[in-house]
């Protein structure tokens, strides 16, 4: 085995942390070799019974024999003397038992290597001495003057095992040395009790009703000693929600001394946690067992409290599984996929047929076949191809496309079984993984695709193709039939760029569906709420810019998956399912107006509307959206909603993390959505105009309504109340003449519309509408800024956009709180801009206060008002100099 191999073993491989603390103290010791005179009775310079590994790369002219000069503790090592080739050694075995974990501990010492490296391996066989598992050091290399040590474990044994040998490795990679000196001393196995947490779907996720239980199972337990088991369960933020604490005892007269304790029957003990039914939410179990107040085993496993539910038939959501998993076994797969709000499941499918397994490939259909029966549609990635086909293109691999482009004839032999023993089963297939390049920016590439189609539908029907796809690179101009890109960036895309580009990918693109992969933050570096919030908000951006599938990336993967290895959820689980399964197969119907301006997307499915909101800063919102709404956080966690006694609207408090609102009125949802101003604008002039409050009843029936205009304070409408009645489906339009005041203020203004609807109940709605003063034909900009003396400048931008132009003049005033009104005149103000300046001293007491300007029309009926707080954009706190702001406004005019 080369160093290379050995080294990826060693990443695979590897159970546990090195070892730690009194690890090895509180352990049993089970065999050690420091190679003094008594391991060699023979005298024949080997250690006894231990045997040489033979066959090709591995030369026996490497001399392998104890050292009798150099020892660590002793006065004697096991030596190799490096000469250019592969050399192993390994120990006779040892009778080992699979209620116990094992510890490893040695010592290595190299001298004058550049290429070679040494190592130590630990393998556990079954009783015909056939191994079954492997774990590996790391690998010493080097001139080392000093012995390094090198640790395993705690390693926990499959049920089978029965004996453990060590191996002693020396590995290189294509280069090797020709010379150097390899010691081995002092490599010892230790026994340490083993800590078990159960693990299987039904522990893992929890229904909200049920009685928590956390079984932990002890064996391998010294019953001279004393042990506690500390059990304690914290929830998503890290907070402690529960702890138990238990003396597991072997002596019946001990147990009588103390109240929290458990007697031992033997060297193995189950301790069952019964825990009250829990709040929704992320938990994590931490079981740690000490002796002497040292810990001695501690393990982990998470649940999450749910509400589990039947699975939707169809939605846009689904899971990239790039890599099997070989801990979680393939038929408790679709039970969890259930419950995560999911559809789509991407699969690795290529080698299946090839695999050592022969029982693997109806385990893998028997898998497929229960997600369809949950209304998951499988994808058969083809990422992973046979090394016959990969080892052909050697350094000039790029991707699957390669292979792809080639004749059929070079890449179909290796798919046919694939394609017979899947077609039944999957219609969609993914050429490549999600991080696969190749076919990005291909200049044949729908010839390609064509021709992979045309043989999967000699077999299948209605087969779709896709591919991975970036953001960076435009889409594919011209879509083939039942294709489909599968968009992912190497780089995070935040949901406002998200937004943007599936924006652009609607208009420049032909592909029949654009699916978005999205990898969540890395646990490494972000608070749990970031990372769930991020996620939150990229599923729900995916979802209302209309992308046909939204997959969450590799979802074993340690930094960003949504589970474990064993099947159970990480922190992410949640905010995915609780995002998913609110949105899953609903249709985007908009955004309401909420009068403290926080976003939110209103979606509709069946009888229910549901509605995500955030706000950037802290606020309130108080809205009605039905009797019989509930909301969560992005956790699934139950938010409390007060609510108005009198008009039974909800008070949301609303902060950064979306809260989601369930079970909204969807009728209640429309009439809002539909509620609006036939204009929205007027003219910046004094003086009446028209308008109509416009919109459509959305109930199921007939109603009676009332409706009430609130405007800004010195606006006058006639009719300001409205009473009238509505057919199912029928429109209203509801006039009134509007007159502005002359000091009213342009930009968007908070108007209202109260709404009494009596329809199967009455129902009191508030809608909120943006009124707009101002055509945007003529423009008033303000610019303030403290300068040299504490004087307070003020620039005014008058901006002529009139279409067809006028020529425009204007008598302007500021109003300064306490001070005499400062004037200014604007001349023959054609197409462009005009600016003029005013200076007030005190800039310092003028920060925080209210001015005003008005521009009144003097050869016309407009009347411009603009009202700003002085200091709010001041960016630069220091002052500038007169002779700097001259030259300023010099260069601006």
């Amino acid at each position: 085995m080369i160093l290379s191999s050995h080294l990826t073993c060693y990443l695979a491989l590897l159970a546990g942390l090195p070892l730690e603390g009194n690890l090895v103290n509180d352990s049993m010791p089970i065999v050690t070799y420091s190679f003094e005179t008594k391991q060699d009775r023979d005298f024949d310079d080997n250690p006894d019974d231990w045997s040489r590994r033979k066959g090709p790369g591995y030369p026996q002219y490497i001399d392998i024999s104890i050292d009798r000069k150099m020892g660590r503790t002793g006065d004697q090592s096991l030596h190799i003397a490096v000469n250019g080739g592969h050399a192993t050694i390994y120990s006779p075995p040892v009778k080992i038992d699979a209620d116990h974990a094992y510890l490893f501990r040695g010592f290595i010492k190299t001298q004058r290597l550049k290429y070679d490296a040494a190592l130590v391996s630990v393998s556990f066989l079954d009783h015909k001495r056939q191994r079954i598992q492997k774990f590996l050091s790391r690998p010493v290399t080097g001139t080392h003057s000093d012995w390094a040590e090198v640790a395993i474990g705690p390693m926990t044994p499959k049920p089978n095992v029965r004996f453990v040998v060590i191996g002693c490795h020396v590995a290189h990679n294509k280069q090797k040395d020709i010379s150097g000196d390899i010691w081995f001393d002092d490599l010892w196995i230790g026994s340490l009790p083993q800590l078990e947490i159960f693990n299987n779907y039904h522990r893992h996720f929890i229904d909200h009703s049920a009685e928590i239980r956390v079984s932990s199972r002890i064996s391998g337990l010294n019953p001279k000693k004393k042990y506690l088991l500390d059990l304690e369960l914290v929830d998503s933020m890290n907070r402690r929600v529960a702890n138990s604490s238990l003396e597991l005892m072997s002596s019946p007269e001990e147990v009588k001394k103390s109240a929290d304790n458990r007697l031992l029957d033997g060297n193995k003990h189950t301790e069952v946690w019964r825990l009250k039914p829990m709040e929704y939410g992320f938990y994590e179990v931490r079981s740690n067992l000490l002796h002497d107040q040292k810990s001695i085993l501690a393990e982990k496993s998470t649940f999450a409290v749910i509400d589990l539910v039947v699975p939707k038939a169809t939605g846009e959501f689904g899971w990239t599984i790039s890599e099997e998993n070989a801990q979680l076994p393939l038929n408790k797969l679709p039970d969890i996929a259930a419950q995560a709000g999911i559809n789509w499941i991407k699969f690795p499918l290529w080698n299946v047929m090839s695999s050592k397994n022969g029982y693997k490939p109806n385990q893998v259909a028997e898998m497929l076949d229960a997600m369809s029966n949950k209304g998951i549609t499988p994808i058969g990635l083809l990422n992973h191809p046979p090394k016959a086909i990969r080892s052909q293109f050697a350094k000039d691999w790029q991707g699957v496309s390669g292979i792809f482009t080639m004749p059929v004839s070079f890449w179909s032999p290796s798919l046919e079984e694939v394609f017979a023993r899947f077609t039944s089963l999957v219609n969609y297939w993914q050429l490549g993984g999600d991080d696969d390049q190749s076919f990005i920016g291909m200049q044949n590439l729908n010839p390609t695709l064509k021709k992979v189609k045309s043989q999967l539908d000699l077999i299948g029907r209605d087969t779709h193709v896709g591919i991975h796809w970036d953001w960076k690179t435009p889409l594919p101009e011209k879509g083939l039939v039942n294709s489909f890109v599968s968009i992912k960036n190497e780089n995070r895309l935040s949901p406002s760029d998200l937004a943007r580009e599936l924006q652009n990918s609607k208009l420049s693109s032909s592909i029949t569906s654009r699916w978005v992969t999205l990898t969540p933050l890395p646990r490494d570096g972000y608070s749990p709420e970031e990372r769930g919030v991020d996620l939150a908000k990229r599923m729900v951006t995916a979802k209302y810019m209309g992308a046909d599938g939204i997959f969450a990336s590799s979802i074993f993967d340690e930094q960003h998956g949504l589970l474990n290895k064993n099947g159970s959820p990480t922190l992410l689980f949640l905010p995915w399912r609780t995002v998913a399964l609110s949105l899953q197969d609903t249709k985007y119907v908009g955004t309401f107006n909420m009068p403290n301006k926080s976003t939110n997307h209103v979606f509709v499915r069946d009888e229910e509307a549901v509605v995500f909101v955030w706000n950037d800063e802290p606020t309130e919102e108080v809205i009605y959206l039905g009797e019989h709404t509930y909301a969560t956080d992005v956790w699934g966690r139950r938010i409390k909603l007060d609510r108005d006694p009198k008009t039974r609207r909800q008070v949301l408090s609303v902060g950064s993390s979306p809260m989601i609102i369930r079970k909204c009125n969807k009728e209640v949802a429309y009439w809002r959505l539909a509620a609006q101003f036939e204009k929205g604008k007027s003219k910046s002039e004094y003086g009446g105009h028209n308008e109509a409050v416009i919109g459509k009843n959305t109930f199921s029936q007939s109603i009676r309504a009332k409706a009430f205009l609130n405007v800004p304070k010195g606006w006058e409408t006639e009719p300001q109340e409205w009473v009238f009645n509505a057919g199912a489906g029928e429109g209203y339009r509801l006039e009134t003449f509007m007159t502005l005041p002359t000091n009213a203020s342009l930009g968007r203004k908070d108007v209202s519309i109260d709404y009494e609807i009596s329809a199967e109940r009455l129902y009191s709605i508030r809608v909120h509408r943006p009124y707009r003063v101002g055509l945007g034909d003529i423009v008033i900009k303000v610019v303030d800024k403290k300068i040299e003396g504490n004087v307070l400048e003020v620039e005014q931008i008058i901006i002529n956009n009139t279409s067809p132009l006028e020529t425009l003049q204007f008598r302007c005033s500021l109003f300064v709180p306490r001070m005499k009104r400062m004037r200014r005149i604007v001349t023959e103000l054609k197409n462009g801009q005009d600016r003029k300046l005013y200076h007030i001293p005190n800039a310092n007491a003028l920060k925080g206060k209210e001015l005003w300007i008005r521009a009144e029309q003097t050869n016309g009926r407009r009347i411009l008002n603009y009202r700003w707080i002085v200091g709010e954009d001041w960016e630069n706190p220091d002052t500038i100099s007169r002779r700097q702001r001259k030259a300023r406004v010099q260069v601006i005019r």
